[in-house]
């Protein structure tokens, strides 16, 4: 998959000037949480958006009865396309 630096270099070209990137899309939801298929809980809350393509992420618990409650401690770094992708997919 192609990194958001590069898509939003592309869509810029594209749409010209005053398009709003994926990025600051991601930004703007920095500290809420998404679907991540890739944590234990189903959840995940991003922390932090770095400039080499990855973001910091921290597992949550489940939202439903009966998911997991038990999320693992510590952070994890996820593509941004990919967190990018369960905000806004």
């Amino acid at each position: 998959m192609i990194s958001l630096k590069d898509q939003d270099e592309f869509e810029t070209q594209v749409q010209g000037i005053g398009y709003s990137s994926k990025r600051d899309e991601l930004e703007a939801v920095i500290g809420q949480t998404y679907s991540d298929n890739f944590s234990s809980t189903g959840r995940s809350m991003l922390m932090e958006i770095r400039e080499d393509g990855w973001c910091v992420v921290e597992e949550v618990a489940s939202e439903f009865k009966s998911g997991n409650h038990n999320p693992k401690e510590g952070q994890a770094l996820r593509p941004d396309w990919l967190v990018w992708n369960g905000f806004f997919y």
